[in-house]
């Protein structure tokens, strides 16, 4: 796997305790220097989060 797909899964952890502003931050890196279908994802997740 990716360092990007890894970082994904490691928003999504960030999530699931409950710390959005580490996932958002995770995430706006993924939408940074992902692929196409890497930065959609991350997108989707940003959309997700509250604030």
């Amino acid at each position: 796997m990716s360092e990007v797909g890894t970082k994904l899964d490691l928003a999504r952890a960030y999530m699931d305790m409950g710390d959005p502003e580490g996932a958002r931050s995770i995430l706006e890196e993924v939408v940074a220097e992902g692929s196409a279908s890497q930065k959609q994802e991350a997108q989707r997740l940003i959309e997700t989060l509250p604030g």
